[in-house]
């Protein structure tokens, strides 16, 4: 007789306890996955928005000289 069985406890077959662990084990990493997914997310979010708004900040100086550029062939 095994302790728990001494003790009056329930008796788990081996396949189960280690589908049990096999599972937590995928559980854990997924979750690990999961969070490095999203701090890789987070720094490309980042990365976007600055580059965003340099490509805005371009954007506006080009519109701007343009507009420059047509008012000194006006005169």
């Amino acid at each position: 007789m095994t302790e728990e069985a001494a003790k009056g406890g329930v008796i788990v077959p081996e396949s189960v306890l280690k589908k049990q662990k096999r599972l937590e084990e995928w559980e854990e990493a997924k979750k690990k996955e999961i969070d490095e997914k999203r701090v890789k997310n987070a720094e490309n979010r980042k990365l976007i928005f600055s580059r965003a708004k340099v490509y805005a900040k371009e954007y506006d100086e080009q519109e701007k000289e343009l507009i420059r550029l047509k008012r000194e062939t006006k005169f």
